[in-house]
């Protein structure tokens, strides 16, 4: 796992990663992003993995805290 501190570029996060974890950070369930955004359920599982692969952590908790930290949400 890279360190924040480091000359890694960051992670490109699609729009619909940032969104997700956006409306997480927020305390909205994946259910309630469906509703809210009409994207459908698997597509977004699938921007919360990815989102979770980018940032190189183990959930989406550590990916909204790693987000965060680099200013990408």
């Amino acid at each position: 796992m890279s360190s924040e501190n480091d000359l890694s570029p960051l992670p490109e996060l699609t729009e619909i990663e940032k969104r997700c974890l956006q409306l997480a950070a927020n305390g909205r369930t994946p259910a309630d992003i469906v509703l809210e955004t009409d994207i459908a359920m698997p597509r977004v599982a699938d921007a919360m993995r990815s989102a979770i692969d980018k940032l190189e952590t183990r959930n989406i908790t550590g990916a909204i805290t790693r987000a965060i930290r680099l200013r990408l949400i």
